[in-house]
């Protein structure tokens, strides 16, 4: 395993939430880190849109397909399958309920998706049954136990676990429905934000302009906006602008470097942004290396990444609730 290796310093970033103690597996030991020295300035770049809507009718499919190419060489193969059978029932869930979803009247009158209305709506229940019945007939162990976990709840049952995973308190008895619950309310909210239009006036909010959610990657993107950071939020996958200048969290613009695990001469894929006045970091991935990157599934890969984080002293900030069920669910 190769050192943690520090670049420039622009923002790192760090949002409201810990994972919980456990979320992760163990630490794997030999982790380091070196740093190299800053980069002192910065090419002005384009001008950025405000926030990129999530394209609901394309994203999970093309998430199904991140998975499994990741999936090939690495140490998570099953998880990332398994999170694969998930997104590729979201997909086909969404082209069913795609209009439901968009006459649902998610949004309030300001545009602005409240994601602990979701669990309530007959609508989340109806998504969550259905995505439970797509992933029955995957022939995987861990899928049929979250099926009939979560189909053997009653709707009172199944909200009020949909409220613990959107709070990040799972419990035991959670385990393997969680995932499910995560992935109906993850599909209503994307499909509610692909229809918000947000006022976005700064670049510099921490949290998502339509959900208020934590930011759970940043990346670097391609074309019109390339060279941009964008933060993609953990609940509804819009991205927002944000200047690579100082920290998403505490806005400090001195303490801020770049790691990764390689150490290579061109900058590598993943890497995340650390802060030394807050102890946090934002993982960011460059999209102009792989333009088929998901910030989901790219996470879920880059686990390393957030072990050699951790032991280093740093703390993840916006969590990934597929990622924060990992250490429970593949001990299942």
């Amino acid at each position: 395993m190769g050192d943690l290796t520090a670049e420039d310093r622009p923002h790192a970033s760090c949002c409201e939430r810990r994972p919980h103690a456990g979320a992760l597996p163990p630490a794997i030991p030999g982790f380091s880190m070196t740093s190299s020295p800053p980069t002192p300035n910065f090419t002005p770049g384009p001008t950025p849109n405000g926030h990129l809507a999530p394209r609901p009718a394309s994203l999970f499919a093309a998430r199904a397909r991140r998975l499994r190419e990741l999936a090939a060489d690495a140490a998570l193969a099953d998880w990332l399958r398994f999170v694969a059978h998930l997104a590729d029932a979201q997909a086909d869930v969404q082209r069913l309920l795609d209009e439901d979803i968009r006459a649902a009247g998610c949004l309030d009158a300001a545009g602005h998706l409240d994601l602990v209305r979701l669990p309530a709506l007959p609508l989340w229940q109806r998504a969550a049954v259905l995505l439970a019945e797509r992933i029955a007939a995957v022939d995987s162990p861990a899928a049929a136990k979250a099926a009939r976990a979560l189909l053997a709840l009653d709707d009172g049952t199944r909200e009020a676990l949909a409220l613990r995973v959107l709070g990040g308190e799972t419990r035991a008895e959670d385990l393997h429905g969680a995932p499910l619950a995560c992935a109906a309310l993850e599909l209503l909210a994307t499909g509610a934000a692909a229809l918000a239009r947000p006022q976005i006036h700064t670049g510099i909010g921490k949290s998502c302009p339509v959900c208020d959610g934590p930011a759970l990657v940043a990346t670097l993107e391609t074309s019109a906006t390339s060279g941009l950071r964008y933060l993609h939020c953990a609940h509804c996958n819009t991205a927002w602008h944000h200047v690579r200048a100082q920290c998403t969290h505490c806005h400090d613009a001195r303490g801020v470097s770049y790691q990764s695990l390689e150490k290579a001469e061109e900058i590598p894929l993943w890497r995340a942004e650390t802060c030394d006045a807050c102890h946090a970091y934002l993982k960011l991935f460059d999209r102009t290396k792989v333009r088929e990157l998901d910030p989901v599934a790219d996470d879920l890969a880059s686990l390393e990444l957030d072990l050699a984080l951790g032991e280093a002293g740093y703390r993840r900030t916006g969590a990934n609730a597929y990622l924060l069920l990992l250490g429970e669910h593949a001990g299942a």
